[in-house]
């Protein structure tokens, strides 16, 4: 599901997370989980033409960086 530099299909993310909870982002007050995650500060997103909408924890943006660094 995730890339090697951290991103992840927002699809499959969906996937995962309705494969274990119920959830559904419209009782957080989003009509799509896109709006929600864009909404979170913790989190990227990024349109890929082949895989549709990613999505990355910000966190993994500066562990990414400090291995390029090193």
């Amino acid at each position: 599901m995730e890339t090697g530099d951290g991103w992840a299909s927002l699809g499959g993310v969906g996937s995962h997370i309705s494969n274990h909870a119920s959830f559904d982002p419209r009782n957080y007050g989003f009509r799509k989980l896109s709006d929600l995650f864009a909404a979170i500060d913790l989190f990227e997103l990024k349109k890929n033409e082949k895989s549709g909408l990613m999505v990355r924890h910000r966190k993994s943006v500066s562990q990414i960086k400090k291995i390029v660094e090193l």
